[in-house]
Formats: structure tokens, sequence, C-alpha cells
């Protein structure tokens, strides 16, 4: 564990398609679903190569001994007939868990901020859940100021039929209507066995 405040020799520098993984890797074990379900579920590694193919000069990492220890991806967001006409947008932003009292996550947004300015930008835009409450002071320390409460809401949805499953589920039920009338006499017990299995297996999420 690296002692809080104590300046270690890092290297921050523009991501490069080698540091993928490790980014990625590294995020996974930041962003859990136990501490933030939300961001845990659009965490992905679409979120690393999309914004690295996009806008790579954005994504910065910082190295120490060779070994990739945080990171910083953004992208920015042009909107014309607005003040600023350019936005900076910054989506994510890790450090690994040894490295997280040592001003290592400031380094990196300054260096972004730097790269932003370059570009032209006049606004930066950051967001979080109301929960991180390192996150918020974080980014007051920087500098930034909350313009409203954001609210997130959820639903989680049950695993439904598609077309083709409900029809071919249908189908299975006349069938197996039909062959109880036909054969009550025989074996009225296993068809209405089987029947309950399916609709069972049917109504699983």
């Amino acid at each position: 564990m690296r002692s809080r405040g104590r300046r270690i020799e890092v290297t921050v520098r523009q991501m490069e398609i080698d540091d993928l993984s490790e980014v990625y890797r590294l995020g996974e074990s930041l962003f859990t679903s136990q501490e933030y379900p939300i961001l845990y579920r659009t965490w992905d590694p679409y979120e690393v190569t999309g914004l690295f193919t996009s806008d790579p000069e954005f994504c910065l990492v910082a190295e120490v001994d060779d070994r990739v220890v945080g990171f910083v991806l953004a992208t920015t967001v042009e909107k014309e007939g607005t003040a600023w006409k350019r936005y900076g947008y910054l989506e994510w932003i890790g450090v690994a868990d040894g490295f997280q009292h040592t001003h290592l996550g400031m380094r990196l947004y300054r260096r972004l901020e730097e790269r932003f300015r370059e570009e032209g930008v006049r606004m930066i835009i950051a967001d979080t859940v109301v929960e991180n409450e390192n996150a918020i002071g974080f980014f007051n320390r920087l500098g930034f100021s909350a313009t409203g409460k954001h609210i997130w809401f959820t639903k989680t949805l049950r695993r439904e039929d598609s077309r083709e499953e409900a029809s071919e589920r249908k189908a299975r039920a006349g069938t197996s209507r039909h062959t109880t009338r036909r054969g009550s006499r025989l074996a009225p017990l296993s068809t209405t066995e089987l029947s309950t299995d399916e609709e069972g297996l049917d109504a699983a999420p």
C-alpha cells in the first residue's frame, strides 16, 4: 500500500492499443456491482475500445513500473447554438486501490484538461451517482459545481417469449390438449405433468 500523500514516480501518457486489456481489467475491479450497480452494467470492453477508437487524444493512462494504475477516458460533444459550442465530457476515471491517495487522479485530470484546452473546449462535464461521495468530493476539489441532483431510474425486466417462441408454445399447448382428449383414458396424469413443467420453464426469468 502506498502511503497517503506520497509522491510517486508516474508517467501519464496517451493510451495505446496494448493498454486496452489492462484498462478494462482495472475498471472492472473498480466499478463493481456491489458498490456501483449502474456503472457496473455500463462498464464493458466496448466502453474502452469505443472511446479509444473515436477519441484517442482524450484517453490517458498513468503508468508506474510498467504497470497501468490509472486511466481517464473522455470525449467531446459539439452543440451548435449553445454558449460554448464544444464541451468536454469526462466519462470514466479510475485509479488502482493502492494509489488512490497519491493525487494520481488529479494528475490524470490536469493532463486531460490541458488536452481539452488545446482543442478549444470551454466547459467540461462529468457525472456520477449521488452515493459516490468520493467522486463528488474529487470533482468539488477540482472546481466543478453541481448543476442539480441526478436521479437514476432502474427497472429489471423479466424474460419474455419472442413471437416465434410464443407461437411454438401455443402450438405445443394445443397439441397437448388434443392428445389429452383423445388419450385421457390412457395417461391423463403424465400429460398433465408435462404441461405443468413446460409452463414452469416458460415463466422462469
